[in-house]
């Protein structure tokens, strides 16, 4: 039987898509970990906003207020920065996804192309033991 002369890019296709594959968990991984981020810092400001109204209640210099104020700026800019590193990394999923799809098709063409290879071989195979078993039937028949 024919060896499968396309083995090796198949399995190159095969490590292809597992490459894709742990390119796009590593990309969702990064997003969780930027949404756990958004969350710890959107409870800090609220902690922030929170502490400043109790502040205001009980009375709070100008200076305190202009300091709250730069914290909960901060905060608002760092917020807004965590969510376009999210909107970034999403595109990054998307073009993961993409790649993997791509890495798939190719590869399962290369296991199609395989399986019809096989499929031929096991064809020639077949040929060939009913070839043989038909000259041992007229060796067999032409000796009585």
């Amino acid at each position: 039987m024919k060896t499968f002369k396309l083995e090796s890019v198949l399995n190159y296709r095969r490590i292809l898509e597992n490459q894709a594959q742990q390119k796009l968990a590593e990309a969702f991984e990064r997003e969780a970990a930027l949404i756990a981020e958004i969350n710890r810092e959107e409870e800090e400001l609220r902690r922030l906003y929170s502490e400043r109204e109790k502040c205001q209640q009980v009375g709070m210099t100008v200076h305190e207020m202009q300091l709250y104020e730069n914290r909960i700026s901060h905060q608002v800019q760092q917020l807004a920065a965590l969510v376009d590193a999210v909107e970034h990394c999403r595109e990054a999923i998307a073009a993961c996804r993409e790649k993997l799809c791509e890495a798939s098709r190719e590869k399962k063409l290369m296991e199609k192309i395989k399986e019809k290879h096989l499929q031929e071989q096991h064809r020639v195979l077949n040929r060939l033991e009913a070839k043989n078993l038909d000259e041992l039937a007229v060796i067999f028949h032409s000796k009585d």
